[in-house]
């Protein structure tokens, strides 16, 4: 992955240069991105970029053998950690860690540079589990750095996701953090750093990728509104149209059937309705040029802000947030989902 094959992210691509230059990369930095930002792209690319031999003009060459290896994220000093858990085909006593997975981390990747959290688990087949980065996790990444370059030069490591990573690896990684052998590179891509672990945040270079911009929002939704997102769009308008016609047939059928999706889906469901309530408040204070309103979802936009009142927006993105919460703390998805509906049901005239 070259700098020039990423999008949207000149600015910042331009500070990864920059450090560079200087003498000022950090063995532990931490890239906060937007999930499907690709931040693990810019993280192979800036990996590329400093293997190369023959960089120049701000980028790695990509013909080199340093280059090709990493483009096909084969390179033998390239390392990648990530939130994995037990599958039909890896039972939990085998301990799951992520080089069990990656073949399919390659192939997905390769595929979608932007992979997000739901895409990976789907990948590989996870029902209705979140992954994790335990304990096992960081004795291999530790195994894997305290060994030599098999290329003589420097070894990256990037860990996606580390908000999924328990104390107890933590822990274990800390004095890798702390003294890291002489050219280790560790790269932590994160889309919640408030949830990393303290003891590794702040022994991190931290840096934030570039917002994505308005064009790239719609063309993402546009992309992310289809069919997979219409189920979500469905189930949305069955609590949402139950609540308002107090029909409590369809606030159960509602629950009932979002209760038993996975749990990476569930929270899939929660941010379309947080961005939903966010679209529609924009279309409510006749700010229709920032909303980013997906043309298939412009009638069901224009519909709910004449009918949500001022003081239901703050409540409903609270009972959202709160559902999110639960289902990071691996609350029942009945329990959830009920409440949910419960105080939807409440909340709207």
């Amino acid at each position: 992955m070259r700098f020039s094959e990423i999008e949207g992210q000149n600015n910042f691509i331009g500070q990864l240069n920059k450090l560079a230059e200087e003498g000022r990369v950090g063995h532990s930095i931490l890239f906060h991105e937007e999930a499907g930002a690709g931040g693990v792209s810019v993280a192979i690319a800036f990996a590329q970029y400093l293997a190369c031999p023959n960089k120049s003009n701000g980028d790695s060459c990509g013909g080199c053998p340093s280059c090709n290896k990493f483009q096909k994220l084969i390179h033998p000093d390239l390392h990648f950690a990530m939130p994995v858990t037990s599958t039909k085909n890896i039972s939990a006593d085998k301990k799951p860690v992520s080089d069990m997975f990656l073949n399919k981390w390659r192939e997905l990747l390769i595929s979608n540079p932007c992979l997000t959290e739901q895409e990976w688990y789907e990948g590989i087949e996870v029902e209705n589990k979140s992954g994790m980065i335990g304990v096992n996790e960081a004795s291999a990444i530790i195994k894997k750095l305290s060994l030599r370059s098999f290329e003589g030069g420097a070894k990256f490591m990037i860990i996606w996701l580390p908000e999924r990573m328990n104390q107890e690896a933590a822990n274990k990684l800390l004095k890798l953090i702390e003294e890291p052998t002489l050219g280790t590179y560790l790269f932590f891509v994160s889309q919640a750093p408030e949830k990393v672990i303290l003891t590794i945040l702040s022994r991190c270079q931290i840096f934030k990728l570039d917002p994505i911009g308005r064009e790239q929002i719609v063309k993402k939704n546009e992309s992310e509104f289809g069919t997979n997102n219409e189920i979500f769009r469905e189930r949305m308008i069955l609590l949402l149209e139950g609540c308002a016609r107090k029909d409590l047939q369809a606030i159960i059928n509602f629950w009932e059937e979002i209760a038993f999706e996975g749990r990476e889906r569930q929270r899939s469901f929660c941010r379309y309705m947080l961005e939903f309530l966010r679209t529609v408040y924009m279309r409510s204070l006749n700010m229709e040029q920032i909303s980013d309103t997906t043309p298939r979802m412009t009638a069901d936009v224009v519909k709910w802000a004449g009918i949500f009142k001022p003081l239901f927006y703050e409540k409903g993105y609270n009972i959202v947030n709160d559902a999110i919460k639960d289902i990071d703390r691996n609350v029942n998805g009945k329990y959830i989902f009920a409440d949910m509906a419960n105080r939807f049901f409440l909340s709207l005239p």
